[in-house]
């Protein structure tokens, strides 16, 4: 019977409508998109660090090579590791592709259809990952096997 108006709703522990587009229940795809290429690029940061600290270990003095071909034989053929690099060359496709389009953007190449052109270099980028998968998925299934 006495519903409270939308401003009296509106209070410290009340939001009401106010933050709706903060959940991700109500993202849009261009939040999406955006999410994603800054999760991509944490992912490939983090990724680039982790690989030239392993790369480094070969200049420790004297025992540099054994400590890389340990690490190599322990860490590197671990099958999660093998998943990680599928997921390196998924996230290199999406933010490299993700970036074109954000420098055609900022262009002034196809704002108004940036939804468009996100699904087209997205299309491209499943062909170039299914052939890229077709040519590096043996290497990577032999080097664990190895």
């Amino acid at each position: 019977m006495n519903e409270p108006r939308t401003e009296e709703r509106d209070t410290e522990f009340w939001p009401g409508d106010k933050y709706r587009d903060i959940w991700p229940r109500y993202y849009k795809v261009g939040m999406w998109m955006w999410l994603l290429h800054r999760i991509t690029g944490l992912y490939i940061i983090i990724y680039g660090l982790i690989h030239l600290l392993e790369t480094t270990l070969v200049l420790i003095r004297n025992s540099g090579e054994l400590a890389f071909d340990w690490f190599y034989r322990v860490v590197g053929l671990h099958p999660l590791i093998q998943v990680l690099d599928v997921i390196t060359i998924t996230c290199l496709l999406y933010h490299g592709l993700n970036g074109l389009r954000i420098i055609l953007m900022d262009l002034g190449i196809g704002v108004k259809q940036h939804k468009w052109m996100f699904l087209g270099l997205m299309v491209v980028g499943a062909v170039a990952w299914i052939f890229l998968l077709n040519e590096t998925l043996p290497y990577i299934i032999h080097r664990a096997m190895w």
